[in-house]
């Protein structure tokens, strides 16, 4: 007969079965949504005003810019991390977060993603000659993933509106909705696109960049590898901490020899500030690991 001790461990081990399915998955491959909103002064008076939903340490105070984004982003599939009943740090209770806090908090959120940023709300005044007033509301978001330390930011999705009326409120009030709206179905689309959960197993091989810690250096290796005949898009498939996985001509059958017509070109190119060289023995299976070094500032 099985004894007391060894029948408890094996019910563990069914359990870590069984819950990664339900409660440990929960939260998993998840975005955290962190947008701060600002209505300039004139809109709503004569001081601006600032919201972002992590304010306060209890319930979010989701703002309607909040909803409309986390409507339109759950509209096009994305799973959004569900805020934890645990306190969020004064650390993290301000607006306008850097991608490096964001990073942080979108992790201690159970989030594997963030996206971070701000939607401003801006009266124009009277609009001559019509005599109405005008509203511009201007948004951009950034994806970083979630507990980088660097906060190197992956994609930027913005989306820009302008609005005429004799109601500035009321204005204001559809802007939210809509911008909010149109916001969310931009990086709804990209992420859907280009990101699945952190470390996800692709077909195609990758290009794995290791130690990016600047978004400048991304984008030149991006630029480097678009200028190839062969390269159609670069995108990033995947991203980890210190890791930046991209994917070349996506939904395409990218040959091996194109891979590493790609790798080479990037070890020989002279950037700026930084050089790229190959790491020999990659542990992960159909991957190229590339090291971004880069290069010290003289005096």
């Amino acid at each position: 007969m099985m004894s007391k001790r060894v029948w408890w461990i094996y019910a563990a081990v069914l359990l870590s079965l069984v819950l990664p399915v339900s409660a440990q998955a929960q939260g998993r491959g998840q975005v955290v949504a962190l947008m701060t909103e600002v209505v300039d002064a004139g809109v709503l008076g004569d001081q601006p005003r600032v919201a972002f939903w992590w304010s306060e340490a209890g319930s979010p105070r989701w703002t309607a810019s909040d909803e409309a984004l986390n409507a339109a982003l759950q509209a096009r599939g994305v799973s959004l991390a569900t805020t934890p009943e645990q306190s969020i740090s004064r650390i993290y209770r301000r607006p306008a977060l850097s991608t490096a806090n964001a990073a942080q908090l979108g992790a201690l959120l159970g989030g594997d993603r963030v996206l971070v940023g701000q939607v401003t709300y801006r009266a124009m005044g009277p609009v001559w000659p019509l005599g109405v007033e005008g509203l511009v509301a201007s948004a951009e978001l950034e994806l970083v993933a979630a507990g980088s330390v660097e906060g190197v930011s992956l994609q930027r999705f913005a989306v820009t509106r302008h609005y005429y009326g004799d109601d500035l409120p009321a204005l204001l009030e559809s802007a939210r909705r809509e911008v909010g709206s149109a916001l969310g179905d931009v990086a709804g689309r990209g992420l859907r696109r280009v990101a699945g959960p952190v470390g996800i197993a692709s077909s195609e091989p990758l290009l794995a960049l290791r130690n990016t810690g600047k978004a400048a250096h991304l984008e030149r290796v991006r630029e480097r590898l678009l200028a190839l005949d062969e390269v159609h898009a670069v995108v990033e498939r995947w991203a980890s901490e210190g890791i930046i996985a991209l994917e070349i001509n996506p939904g395409e059958a990218t040959p091996p020899d194109v891979i590493d017509y790609a790798v080479r070109v990037l070890e020989g190119h002279s950037f700026d500030d930084f050089s790229v060289s190959a790491v020999a023995g990659s542990r992960m299976e159909g991957v190229h690991e590339l090291w971004i070094e880069p290069y010290e500032q003289g005096f």
